[in-house]
């Protein structure tokens, strides 16, 4: 009793006309399934969400994890004062979120945090299912790659960065060698085969925060994210060593020509583009299998 009566003097609820004494209103409730309702992109709810955790609470960060990635507001390493709650739907959990705060929660603050909760779970779980289907959107049916709209897409968000911040990054255009010849010789199906094998090289090659992405054919890009003139040309070199390593790969003999570029003050999707390929042209014509610089 002693802490629920400090608590309601605290927050200054000892007598207020409001009859709900548990954590927020039914007006407040209402605002915030209005506001949860504004969207169904997951980065975009997520957001929404956390701006209303934060004029509530006094929240330091929000990670939601969910299968196939998870998605982090604020800073979380700020506080050790953490909240894990599950989102469940038919007795199996979809999403786990935590939740950092800058101190210790009151039984107030931990009730306007369950309600919070509670409320965003129909939301989210929209938003997980057509963040899903649009993932698929973005895949290369074949290697599961980015495809070319995702590569669009994620260079429009780097320009943008780019622009706004100054955070460079590199592009890698990749083109495999005498790749028709083994189409020619021994089918697409072995043809393909090459492809996901490359596939799986450029995932092995590439940091975490790098995007690899199947352009169409047989010519790949690599979007680096912070990289430099001196990471593009490690990551390139990984590559051509992975490719080497690969049993499918190398009993076909296959290597790649690859381009490279960073963007520059100006740059546009075309620029950027045209420069890393122009690289690969050079590539190309010093004899394939090896590695330019634009």
């Amino acid at each position: 009793m002693t802490q629920l009566f400090d608590t309601a003097l605290k927050d200054n609820n000892l007598f207020s006309s409001d009859p709900y004494k548990g954590g927020l209103s039914h007006t407040e409730s209402h605002q915030v399934m209005l506001q949860l309702a504004s969207s169904i992109d997951l980065q975009k709810i997520a957001q929404v969400f956390y701006r209303q955790l934060r004029a509530k609470l006094n929240l330091d960060g929000l990670t939601i994890k969910f299968s196939s990635g998870l998605v982090t507001l604020g800073e979380p390493e700020k506080s050790n004062n953490i909240k894990t709650l599950d989102q469940v739907s038919k007795h199996t959990i979809f999403a786990t979120l935590v939740y950092s705060f800058s101190k210790v929660l009151s039984l107030r603050e931990a009730a306007i945090l369950n309600d919070l909760h509670r409320l965003f779970k129909f939301p989210l779980k929209n938003a997980l299912e057509f963040h899903s289907v649009k993932q698929l959107a973005l895949k290369d049916y074949l290697t599961s790659l980015g495809n070319r709209v995702h590569y669009q897409e994620s260079l429009v968000r780097l320009l943008s960065q780019a622009k706004r911040a100054g955070e460079g990054f590199g592009l890698l255009v990749i083109d495999m060698d005498k790749f028709k010849a083994v189409n020619d010789t021994f089918g697409h199906h072995e043809g393909d085969k090459v492809l996901t094998a490359t596939a799986d090289v450029l995932r092995q090659s590439l940091r975490e925060s790098d995007y690899a992405f199947r352009f169409g054919g047989d010519e790949f890009c690599c979007l680096l994210p912070g990289s430099d003139n001196l990471v593009n040309g490690k990551i390139a070199e990984r590559i051509q060593d992975f490719m080497n390593k690969n049993p499918i790969l190398a009993k076909h003999k296959m290597s790649c020509s690859i381009g490279s570029t960073m963007y520059q003050y100006g740059d546009t999707e075309l620029s950027l583009f045209n420069r890393a390929d122009k690289a690969l042209y050079a590539a190309k014509q010093n004899g394939k299998n090896c590695y330019k610089v634009a």
